[in-house]
């Protein structure tokens, strides 16, 4: 076990400690171990100094966010080597719990009913955006899965904010170039704008805004993915981004039954302006009977 100690003006001591050999997951610039902050256990995020710069869009997102639903931070401390983010430790996420039935790393634990799970997403993405914040990341890779010791209680939890991003009143943000996610989940406004900038990679182009409907249509995505029990709504890996970019009709949505289909659709407008509020989905779904 590693220890970190962050000294405060008083010389009282926070800890926190990681186990190296526990190691949930691994990005372009930091590991994620699991370890402990005082008597909690957590996931310790762990970057090296020379790029912290590249975090600190997720450093400020977490520190304004405060919602059961939104991955919870701790506390951070550095040394002369790495900077640590004390993060709120989840037993799995939305993508390990379709894994085959044999794999070792498969979610095999409690889940909330289907109206659960979607109600907290949809008041977790409402949080976020409410608060002035757009994520522009979700993913099942990002939907964390969080159970208390008993399993009686299940929450579900929005993480990563590495590519999150302020907006104004309005719910826009200033596009200088779009950081690369995952393209399978963008809505199709952001893949178009990727487009015009590999077409165009030589010559100017006009400056473009983003908005938080792009959120709702990947949420959209996501809610599709779980009713399917883990199929992508727009087909296959190489027929996804074609098919969001053409509009082309999402080849599975139409399987999944009751008002909740409606309102994906919703949700999946290809038109921005045309698209469902998060507000709107939280209302939605608070209504809806499964």
């Amino acid at each position: 076990m590693f220890r970190v100690t962050n000294r405060s003006k008083r010389r009282s001591q926070t800890m926190i400690k990681i186990d190296k050999g526990k190691i949930l997951g691994e990005g372009a610039y930091g590991i994620v171990f699991e370890g402990t902050f005082g008597e909690q256990q957590v996931a310790v995020k762990r970057i090296q100094t020379a790029y912290i710069v590249s975090n600190e869009k997720e450093e400020a997102a977490l520190k304004k966010l405060d919602h059961p639903n939104v991955i919870k931070l701790f506390h951070i401390c550095s040394d002369e080597e790495f900077r640590y983010y004390a993060l709120e430790l989840c037993q799995s996420s939305l993508e390990k719990l379709f894994l085959k039935i044999d794999s070792p790393k498969k979610y095999r634990g409690p889940m909330p009913s289907q109206k659960e799970v979607l109600l907290q997403l949809a008041e977790g993405l409402e949080y976020i955006h409410i608060n002035g914040l757009i994520h522009r990341d979700l993913k099942p890779e990002n939907v964390l899965i969080w159970a208390d010791s008993t399993g009686k209680t299940v929450l579900m939890k929005w993480a990563d904010f590495g590519l999150s991003k302020p907006v104004n009143e309005r719910g826009s943000h200033s596009i200088s170039g779009v950081s690369r996610g995952t393209d399978n989940w963008y809505a199709p406004e952001i893949l178009k704008i990727m487009v015009e900038q590999e077409e165009n990679e030589n010559k100017s182009s006009p400056r473009q805004r983003g908005t938080i409907k792009s959120d709702v249509f990947t949420e959209g995505l996501i809610f599709a993915y779980y009713l399917l029990n883990g199929v992508h709504p727009f087909g296959s890996r190489f027929e996804r981004v074609p098919n969001i970019i053409a509009d082309n009709p999402s080849v599975h949505v139409s399987k999944i039954q009751g008002p909740i289909h409606g309102l994906i659709m919703e949700m999946l407008k290809h038109n921005p302006e045309e698209r469902i509020s998060s507000s709107e989905v939280v209302e939605k779904i608070r209504l809806m009977q499964f």
